[in-house]
């Protein structure tokens, strides 16, 4: 397995711009500081963020993706926590599609 060296400037590009913006995040957190409305942001983005990656594949295909939204919204409202909704909807809806659900 050899890469190019058009993926391999792809590669590298999209890790500097990954550091760019992480690194302007934390200039922007420490120029904005801890107001009100930064906080109430990052308090409710990673739902958002799970919720923006679920929603175009519960439009397309639904099925075993119906399935994965469901256990990972209980999950998360459950157990409390982004990271075991996140897992265990894409649990979900590995052992739906191998049980056979579109």
């Amino acid at each position: 397995m050899s890469a190019s060296p058009e993926n391999l400037i792809a590669i590298f590009v999209m890790a500097l711009a990954a550091m760019a913006a992480k690194g302007g995040g934390f200039i922007a957190m420490r120029w904005l500081g801890r107001h009100r409305f930064v906080t109430a942001l990052l308090d409710h983005a990673p739902g958002a963020v799970l919720v923006s990656a679920a929603v175009v594949p519960l439009a397309q295909t639904g099925g075993a993706f119906v399935v994965g939204a469901v256990v990972a919204a209980v999950l998360t409202r459950r157990v409390g926590g982004f990271t075991p909704g996140l897992f265990g909807g894409v649990g979900a809806v590995a052992l739906a599609r191998w049980a056979g659900l579109a």
